[in-house]
C-alpha cells in the first residue's frame, strides 16, 4: 500500500514503502560499474551509474525498492497485483528481466527518463521468481527534470507516459485512477489533467478517508496540488498521514519507511520506522568514499 507524490519545481521525491519484504529495508548505496544478474536470466550487465536507494538484500543480489542515480533519475516501484500482465518468455534478441529487476536497469543503465523509453524495447519483463524464490508485480514511477512518468506492464510491450499528476499508489493503472478521481470531483470520467488540478484548487472537499489505493491515490492527489510549493519538511508530513501503523491488523503490509529524495541535491533521507532512525547521505559523497564496492547503511 505505497504512495509516492512528486514536487517538480522542487526536483523532490517522496514515498511510504508499506511492501512486506522478505528481508529487511536499508538504504543502500551501489557504486558505478556495478556487475549484476537478473533472477532465472544468464546475461551480466554492468551499470553505468551509481545508485543510491532504498534496497533489501538477498545472497548479495540487491533489489532496488526506489532511488536516484548520479545523473539526476529518480526510479520507484509499487506493487500492482491483478492488473500486471508479463509476458511468457523473453522475445528473441532482447534482454530479460525479472519485475524485480527492472528498477536496477532503469537507474543503473540510463540518465533520463528519454533515455529508458529509447531502450524499453530492447528488454523483456517477464513473471519469473527472483533470488527470494517470490514473485512480484510491480509498476513503476520515474522522475527526472523534465517531469514525472511512468511504466505499467499492461500488455506485450512496456512504454513510457507522463504522469501529470505527479502521485502514484498500488493497483489499479493510472487511467482508472485519474477516472475515479475525475468522479470524486464530480467531474464527466474524461475530465483533463488540467480539469482536474483546478477542481482540486477550488473544491472544499474534503479528502476521503481510508487506506486503500484508490482513498491514498485521491488523498495524494488533493494535498499535491494544494501544495505546490511544499518544502520537503511539508511533504514528509503528508507521508505520515499516509502511514500505515505495524498493529495486529497490519502485521504485514505497513509501512517500513518513509523516504524523501531531493534530486538537486542528490540527498536520500530515510526515515527508518522500524529502528526510528534517521539516515541521510548525498550520493557524491558516496561516489568519493566507495568508489568500487556497495554499502549498507543498517
Amino acid at each position: 500500500m505505497c504512495t509516492v507524490v512528486t514536487l517538480g519545481a522542487q526536483q523532490l521525491f517522496g514515498r511510504t514503502m508499506d511492501f512486506p519484504p522478505r528481508t529487511p529495508w536499508h538504504l543502500t548505496y551501489v557504486p558505478p560499474e556495478y556487475t549484476w544478474r537478473a533472477a532465472e536470466m544468464a546475461d551480466d550487465i554492468c551499470n553505468r551509474h551509481a545508485i543510491l536507494g532504498g534496497m533489501r538484500v538477498v545472497d548479495d543480489h540487491y533489489l532496488v525498492g526506489d532511488g536516484l542515480n548520479d545523473a539526476g533519475l529518480a526510479c520507484a516501484e509499487l506493487f500492482f497485483p491483478v492488473a500486471a500482465t508479463y509476458p511468457d518468455a523473453v522475445r528473441p534478441g532482447t534482454l530479460g528481466l525479472t519485475p524485480q529487476d527492472f528498477i536496477m536497469w532503469v537507474l543503473g543503465r540510463h540518465g533520463s527518463v528519454a533515455e529508458v523509453a529509447a531502450e524499453l524495447n530492447r528488454v523483456t519483463v517477464i513473471d519469473a521468481r527472483w533470488y527470494d524464490q517470490q514473485r512480484y508485480p510491480f509498476h513503476w514511477l520515474l522522475m527526472d527534470r523534465t517531469g514525472t512518468y511512468i511504466i505499467e506492464p499492461l500488455g506485450d510491450h512496456l512504454q513510457v507516459r507522463a504522469n501529470p499528476l505527479a502521485v502514484f499508489t498500488n493497483t489499479p493503472a493510472l487511467d482508472d485512477q485519474l477516472e475515479r478521481l475525475a468522479r470524486f470531483l464530480h467531474l464527466p470520467e474524461t475530465a483533463t489533467v488540467a480539469t482536474l488540478t483546478k477542481a482540486i484548487g477550488t473544491t472544499e472537499q474534503a479528502a476521503p478517508r481510508g487506506g486503500n489505493s484508490v482513498q491514498r491515490f485521491i488523498q495524494a492527489a488533493l494535498w499535491r496540488w494544494r501544495h505546490p510549493q511544499a518544502t520537503s519538511d511539508e511533504l514528509l508530513g503528508f507521508l505520515k498521514s499516509v502511514t500505515v501503523p505495524q498493529v495486529p491488523e497490519h502485521a504485514h503490509n505497513y509501512t517500513h519507511y518513509r523516504m524523501i529524495m531531493d534530486l538537486n541535491a542528490q540527498r536520500y533521507d530515510f526515515h527508518d520506522l522500524h529502528s526510528g532512525q534517521l539516515v541521510s547521505q548525498r550520493l557524491p559523497d558516496l561516489m568519493r568514499q566507495f568508489p568500487h564496492s556497495p554499502y549498507r547503511f543498517e
